[in-house]
C-alpha cells in the first residue's frame, strides 16, 4: 500500500491532490484495488466503469465471481465501460437495441454517484440491480444526477446475462460445484465491494439499500434469501418483481420445468448450433456467436422462469421456503408494482404470428400455461366474454400473476421476520407520444424514481417533475431510515390481518385488500404445482 501511495503521488503531483492526508473527496479517490479518477460536475462526483470483479472471459466464462485483480497506478473511471453481451429486445415498447461494438465479456462493473463532500459524511448507499428479465440491459441507463440531490449515494451494477449469467450445464456443475446463477453470483460480489470500498465515496457500508426493477427487483428478492449475501444490505426495495414462484431445479426435473442441466444442455446445442458440444468447445465460441445463436431461437426469449436456479449454494431450496422459514435477511423492504403492468407485453404486439388467434384463445392459454392447478374460478375474475372482455383479462391475469401477487406474496412472508413490509401500488399514468393508452405500464415508475425521463419519449410536465420529486423522497427517505416519507402521514406496515397499502396516484392514499381475491387464487395455484413435486 506505501508503495502504491508514493507511485500515486508522483501521477497527481502532490497528496492532496489525489485526497491523502485529507479527508475530501476529488476525482480521484483511493480504493482497495487502486487508484481511481472519476468526474466533478460542481458537487457531483461520477466513477463510471469500475471493474468490481475479474473479467468472466476465456477460462472464467461462467466460472464464479472472482475479486478483480489490484492495478497500479492510476485509473481512469470517466465513462461508462462497455455492456454485457445481450441479445435484441423482444418487446419494442422498450428499444433496446444494443450496438454490438458496445458489448463486451468484460462487463463486471460499477458506478458510482456521490455528492459527498467528504469521507465521514456516512451517506446513506442506494445500490441498483436493472431489470430486463436476466437477459437484456445495464447499469449505465440509470445516471444518479438526480436522486443524489436526496442525500443518498448511488451505485449502480452490471451482471452477467442470458446465456452468460444463467447458464447450468453437468460439466460446469462438476467443475465448480454446481452451476447457474453466474448474474447473482455478480451481484453478490459488487455488495462485497461496496462493503469494502464505499466509505472512500463518503457512503456508510452499514446503511446499503438494494433495489431493482422487474428483473433487478427477481434479484433482490433472491438477494434477500441468499445465505452468501447476508449482512450486505440493511433494507430491499423491490419494484415489480419476485421469485416467489416454483423455481427450475439444478438436476431434478419437475412437473412444470425439465433441470437447469437439462436445460443448458439444450442451450449448449442452440449456442454452437452443434450436438454434444463439450464445456471447453463451449468456452471457445465467440460470445457474439453465441448471442446470434440465440437471436434466432424463438424459445429462448421465452424462458425468463427457468433462469432462477436452486442451485444448493446461493439458492439452497425454493426461494419462497427460505422466506416461509423466516431464514430471508431480516431487514425492511419497500416493494410494490405498477397497476398496469402487462399493457406492453400484449402478446399479439410482440408476435405477429398470433394475430390470428383470439384474446379469448390467447387467455385461456396464458392461464393453463401459467397456473395449470387454478381453480376454475379464476375466469369469474377474468372472464373471456367477448374479444374487448377478454383482452383486457390477458392485461389483468398476465399484470397479477406475475406482478401483483408475487408482491403481495413477498409482503406476507415477511410476517416470518421482524422487520416490516411496506407495500404501494402505482397507479400513475405517464403521457407517451400525447397517449395514455398503456397506463400504469410495467417500469412506468423508474423515470419518476431516477428524475430521469429520457426514456419512453415521455411528454413531461411540471406535474410529472412534482411527481418524481415526491418518489424520490419516498425512496430515499426509505433508503436513510427504513421507513418510507408520506410527508405529513404515516405509512402503515403491510400486515397480514388487514393488508394495508399505499396507492400512488395524483392522490397518496392507504387503502386495504389489493385484489384480494385474484391474488389467493393465483398464490395457492402455484403452492399445489410447488407442492406436489415436493410431496
Amino acid at each position: 500500500m506505501i508503495a502504491k501511495k508514493i507511485f500515486l503521488i508522483g501521477t497527481c503531483m502532490s497528496l492532496m491532490a489525489c485526497g491523502f492526508g485529507d479527508q475530501s473527496i476529488s476525482a480521484i479517490v483511493e480504493i482497495e484495488n487502486g487508484g481511481i479518477k472519476g468526474v466533478k460536475e460542481g458537487n457531483l462526483k461520477k466513477y463510471l466503469g469500475i471493474p468490481y470483479a475479474e473479467p468472466p472471459i476465456d477460462e472464467l466464462r461462467w466460472a464464479p465471481t472472482q475479486a478483480v485483480k489490484n492495478w497500479e497506478g492510476v485509473k481512469s473511471v470517466e465513462s461508462n465501460s462497455k455492456i454485457c453481451f445481450q441479445p435484441k429486445q423482444m418487446a419494442e415498447f422498450y428499444d433496446r437495441v444494443p450496438d454490438i461494438n458496445n458489448m463486451s465479456e468484460d462487463c463486471l462493473t460499477l458506478n458510482v454517484w456521490t455528492r459527498a463532500k467528504n469521507k465521514d459524511e456516512k451517506l446513506p448507499v442506494m445500490v441498483w440491480f436493472h431489470g430486463g428479465a436476466l437477459v437484456w440491459g445495464s447499469g449505465s441507463e440509470y445516471p444518479g444526477d438526480e436522486l443524489t440531490q436526496h442525500g443518498v449515494i448511488l451505485v449502480t451494477v452490471n451482471y452477467r446475462l442470458g446465456p452468460f449469467g444463467f447458464f447450468s450445464h453437468p460439466e460446469l456443475s462438476i467443475e465448480t460445484g454446481s452451476s447457474g446463477n453466474q448474474g447473482f453470483n455478480d451481484q453478490i460480489r459488487s455488495l462485497e465491494w461496496v462493503k469494502e470500498n464505499i466509505s472512500q465515496f463518503g457512503g456508510d457500508p452499514n446503511n446499503v439499500t438494494i433495489f431493482g426493477e422487474s428483473a433487478g427487483s427477481w434479484s433482490v428478492n433472491v438477494l434477500q434469501a441468499s445465505p452468501l449475501s447476508k449482512g450486505l444490505f440493511h433494507k430491499v426495495i423491490g419494484q415489480s418483481g419476485a421469485r416467489l414462484i416454483p423455481l427450475t431445479h439444478l438436476n431434478k426435473r419437475t412437473s412444470y420445468s425439465k433441470s437447469a442441466e437439462e436445460l443448458g444442455l439444450e442451450l449448449s446445442t442452440v449456442m454452437s448450433g452443434s450436438k454434444n458440444s463439450s464445456l471447453k468447445d463451449l468456452k471457445t465460441i465467440p460470445a457474439l456467436t453465441i448471442i446470434e445463436n440465440i437471436e434466432s431461437d424463438p424459445f429462448y426469449a421465452t424462458q425468463f422462469d427457468t433462469l432462477t436456479v436452486i442451485d444448493g449454494r446461493i439458492i439452497p431450496e425454493d426461494i419462497s421456503q427460505i422466506f416461509l422459514k423466516g431464514e430471508q435477511a431480516d431487514v425492511p423492504v419497500l416493494i410494490g408494482s405498477t397497476a398496469d403492468e402487462a399493457t406492453p407485453f400484449d402478446p399479439k404486439m410482440l408476435s405477429p404470428q398470433l394475430e390470428v388467434m383470439s384474446y379469448k384463445t390467447l387467455t385461456h392459454i396464458a392461464i393453463a400455461d401459467m397456473l395449470p392447478k387454478v381453480d376454475d374460478r379464476i375466469y369469474d375474475l377474468y372472464p373471456v366474454d367477448t374479444e374487448e372482455i377478454a383482452k383486457k383479462s390477458w392485461v389483468d391475469f398476465s399484470t397479477d400473476t406475475m406482478f401483483t401477487a408475487q408482491m403481495q406474496k413477498w409482503g406476507n412472508l415477511m410476517s416470518n421476520v421482524e422487520s416490516p413490509a411496506y407495500l404501494y401500488m402505482w397507479n400513475w399514468y405517464p403521457s407517451i407520444n400525447g397517449s395514455k393508452q398503456y397506463r400504469a405500464f410495467h417500469a412506468a415508475e423508474v423515470p419518476y424514481i431516477f428524475g430521469n425521463f429520457d426514456v419512453f419519449d415521455i411528454d413531461v410536465s411540471d406535474r410529472d417533475l412534482n411527481f418524481s420529486k415526491v418518489m424520490m423522497e419516498i425512496w430515499t427517505s426509505f433508503a436513510k431510515n427504513g421507513i418510507p416519507s408520506l410527508g405529513s402521514g404515516n405509512w402503515p406496515a403491510f400486515e397480514t390481518n388487514d393488508q394495508k397499502y399505499v396507492l400512488l396516484d395524483e392522490k397518496i392514499e392507504i387503502k386495504e385488500d389489493l385484489r384480494t381475491e385474484k391474488v389467493r387464487l393465483i398464490n395457492e395455484a402455484y403452492d399445489r404445482v410447488r407442492n406436489d413435486f415436493q410431496n
